[in-house]
């Protein structure tokens, strides 16, 4: 059976084709404008422009987000410091009289700026923990090339001096890195082989009582009573 319309003959079937590709083209081009929608609004709930239709939100906020990483990064595209630019008052963790003072004129040899050296109100039973604030960062992880095992530490302490806590594991003969070390003069930036995080993103401990002056600070500047005192 056919038709005549606009001066031409049609069969049926070519008017069903016809009516069949003016429906695709109607719901296909009604598909594409609700996944357009669909697009636009969940960019704008990912971005927190709008509420989205569940609780859970796509981001995990700072204040929320929890990690068992304690490990402040070092700064990015940092050179180890010259040892002159490091303040550091050891401390001794450990039962053996003598030893920070042992630790603190080996520093002193080796150029760092040293601020005396006392015993820890506790023990430790590592190598070496380093403790600094985030000012020291740089500092801190300059300090560690010269040992072969160092735990740093992040506190809350302002300023950028350094404590170093010598452990009962520490050890003078196999501790301490050799001034001849290729990784002393070999002017790579700071890094570190272990996970870490910005310090921002790390909680930090609470800091010593009592932090001697940096003499690097102020050039007037005296270390405190605490600094000088030394280790039983």
């Amino acid at each position: 059976m056919s038709e005549r319309r606009g001066g031409r003959l049609r069969t049926r079937r070519e008017v069903v084709r016809r009516h069949r590709r003016e429906r695709q083209v109607v719901v296909f081009g009604l598909l594409l404008i609700v996944i357009a929608a669909f697009s636009v609004g969940a960019a704008a709930v990912y971005r927190g422009e709008a509420e989205g239709p569940f609780d859970a939100s796509f981001v995990t906020s700072l204040e929320d987000y929890q990690s068992t990483i304690t490990l402040a990064c070092p700064p990015a595209d940092t050179a180890p410091l010259d040892a002159s630019e490091v303040a550091v008052r050891v401390m001794n963790g450990t039962s053996t009289n003598g030893l920070a003072t042992d630790v603190s004129n080996t520093l002193e040899g080796r150029g760092f700026t040293m601020l005396g050296a006392t015993n820890w109100s506790r023990s430790y039973d590592g190598v070496v923990r380093i403790m600094f604030g985030p000012n020291g960062i740089a500092q801190a992880y300059t300090l560690a090339l010269h040992f072969t095992d160092a735990k740093l530490v992040l506190d809350n302490r302002e300023g950028s001096t350094v404590d170093l806590v010598v452990g009962e594991e520490y050890d003078a003969s196999e501790s301490l890195v050799s001034i001849y070390d290729s990784a002393l003069a070999s002017g790579v930036d700071l890094y570190t082989d272990e996970d870490c995080l910005p310090w921002t993103q790390i909680a930090q401990e609470p800091a010593p009582a009592t932090i001697p002056e940096n003499p690097l600070a102020t050039a007037t500047a005296t270390p405190s009573a605490s600094a000088s005192s030394s280790d039983e």
